[in-house]
């Protein structure tokens, strides 16, 4: 049974002043999420020791790869690293551009090639094994990529946005692939993404890096039921404020709204809600208890059969609505709407 990843990494590169612990367990896939410039491709070029860190520790599979004075080379790493670009080699044949790996280290070819029919075959792309890059469609090319990365049996698998570069249809094939490749690699996954599909079903982990810091880290199920940050909110789909709320089902924002719920809980508190639980009218609505604002709307998104509306005014929010409410209602962008959330729908859980 191999090792897991012990890391954290600490290093100043231009304006980013990076601190990250990352530990994750033989076989586990940890999901890294965050805003552009946040810190996540600096962490995963650290791991791989493109970047020289000030300070922290990298132990993988029980050796100590930088810790003090230890600093391997990227070439005395065992790092499998794939990126969103395939970066295969135009002239070689797939099975030669999965070989490379292990030719570099001293594989002898038929050993090489061996393997990599192997690794092709474990991807599905036995058949394509003499194809060159240009005779391979994006997706197959990406997995092509990912055998390569995993042919050397690498103790660290590094994927820094693997299927950023797929149309949505091929995404969904390849997404499935890598599912079951990586559930038969007993080394440690660190999966940076920025699609929160791509994390939710291939991640055992996720880990949030926001301004070179983790701001939330869980498993997908507990960052889904109490997202921490407006943007790990913003990535799961929920509404989210931070606000102090009290025993009788009020909170208060730090922006000064007020909200009701049925779930008080008392002092500095997460307020969550579902875009799909904002209900949207031309005049102000009537009944049953519930949170209601006057807001205009600020931009309107198409989401497969549903609909995106951004809010601004008192409090910003999203709501999701169906196509025909949009033309039932007529909504636009610059229209005033009068939103409701009922109380039901409004959880409260400590900061």
């Amino acid at each position: 049974m191999r090792g897991g990843l012990d890391a954290r990494i600490r290093l100043t590169r231009g304006n980013l002043d990076l601190d990250v612990e990352l530990a994750a367990g033989p076989g586990e896939v940890v999901g890294v999420l965050g805003p552009n410039g946040g810190g996540k491709t600096t962490t995963v070029l650290a791991l791989a020791g493109m970047l020289a860190g000030s300070d922290g520790w990298v132990r993988v599979d029980g050796a100590t790869w930088h810790e003090g004075r230890v600093r391997r080379a990227p070439d005395q790493r065992h790092v499998g690293l794939m990126l969103a670009d395939p970066l295969l080699f135009p002239n070689l044949p797939a099975v030669e551009n999965v070989a490379y790996g292990l030719r570099s280290r001293g594989v002898r070819r038929p050993a090489a090639r061996r393997r990599a029919l192997a690794e092709l075959e474990r991807v599905g792309l036995g058949p394509q094994a003499e194809a060159r890059p240009r005779e391979l469609s994006s997706g197959q090319a990406a997995r092509v990529a990912l055998a390569r990365a995993l042919a050397t049996d690498p103790a660290l698998l590094l994927l820094d946005e693997p299927l950023s570069a797929l149309d949505p249809e091929t995404r969904a094939r390849t997404r499935s692939d890598l599912a079951a490749r990586l559930a038969a690699y007993d080394g440690v996954t660190v999966l940076v993404t920025h699609d929160p599909l791509d994390a939710l079903t291939l991640a055992d982990r996720l880990v949030f890096i926001e301004n070179g810091r983790v701001t939330q880290a869980g498993t997908p199920g507990e960052v889904l039921r109490q997202p921490r940050s407006p943007y790990v909110a913003t990535v799961v789909g929920l509404n989210l404020y931070a606000a102090t709320g009290d025993s009788q089902g009020h909170a208060r924002t730090d922006s000064g709204s007020v909200l009701m719920t049925t779930d008080p809980t008392e002092g500095p508190v997460w307020m969550a809600f579902s875009p799909s639980a904002v209900s949207l009218h031309r005049r102000e609505p009537e009944g049953s208890p519930r949170n209601t604002w006057e807001l205009r709307i600020s931009d309107v998104t198409l989401h497969g059969q549903t609909a995106r509306v951004g809010l601004t005014g008192p409090i910003d929010l999203t709501a999701e609505v169906t196509m025909e409410s949009i033309s039932a209602l007529g909504l636009r962008v610059g229209q005033q709407v009068w939103a409701a959330v009922k109380a039901t729908e409004v959880r409260t859980y400590p900061r």
